[in-house]
């Protein structure tokens, strides 16, 4: 074998155990659900990165290993902590019959304004809504008429994860919403959505605005009615982050 063609092997040997080096890469805050695309985009055709529980397990040079490390720190910082408002308006306490309507809540009010505590990245449930009286009638085996009344809750709500780059918060936003059906008196429509929505931190950003309109099947007929009055809503959403 000549000097040339041993020096050769010996330098695609050193390459190759130099590309075999590896080194696992924990995670403190993000998981690696989070970071794995990313370090597989930084090592592209220089290694390999795989996940392992909350770490990164990485194939590759080990310079390219203290580069994927040192962007590793800067992307593995903990989520911040936010405070999320939500501004709805609904109006009237009592329905169509003067029957008493109970409004509620599952987060903190106060004049109007709901707030919740989240941490970025988290999905938040916020959700508020009435218990509405239904009632049924029926006949009892001598002929009388009864009717029955209970309260039945009716409810409006979403998750929301929020991320926050710079200035802007950007929202994932799942929503549900409950509404007293027109065609009959003793059914509860659902209603569900999913959207993304940004704005800046600390001003409101309205989701929802106007009365809902929804198509109603009456024997074969489609037709389409609203539910103005009551049940009118503007939502609006502000996320300010806590120091």
């Amino acid at each position: 074998m000549s000097g040339r063609t041993l020096l050769a092997s010996l330098l695609i040997l050193i390459s190759t155990c130099t590309l075999a080096a590896t080194e696992v890469v924990p995670l403190n805050y993000r998981t690696s659900a989070d970071l794995l695309p990313v370090a597989k985009s930084f090592l592209g055709q220089d290694g390999t990165v795989s996940a392992y529980g909350n770490q990164l397990v990485v194939n590759a040079d080990s310079r390219k290993i203290e580069e994927l490390r040192t962007l590793i720190s800067q992307l593995d910082t903990a989520p911040k902590r936010l405070l999320i408002s939500v501004d709805t308006g609904e109006n009237a306490s009592r329905s169509a019959n003067g029957s008493r309507v109970i409004n509620y809540g599952t987060v903190s009010r106060e004049g109007g304004v709901q707030q919740i505590q989240a941490t970025e990245g988290a999905p938040a449930l916020i959700q508020v809504g009435q218990s509405v009286p239904l009632t049924t009638s029926s006949t009892d085996s001598y002929g009388y008429a009864q009717s029955n009344t209970e309260y039945r809750n009716v409810t409006q709500g979403f998750y929301v994860t929020a991320s926050v780059t710079g200035e802007t918060v950007h929202l994932n936003i799942s929503t549900n919403r409950d509404r007293m059906s027109q065609e009959r008196p003793d059914a509860i429509k659902v209603q569900s959505t999913d959207s993304q929505v940004s704005g800046r931190l600390g001003e409101w950003i309205t989701l929802a605005s106007s009365s809902d309109q929804s198509m109603a099947d009456q024997n074969g007929v489609a037709q389409r009615y609203s539910t103005q009055g009551r049940d009118d809503m503007v939502l609006r959403v502000m996320v300010q982050t806590l120091e």
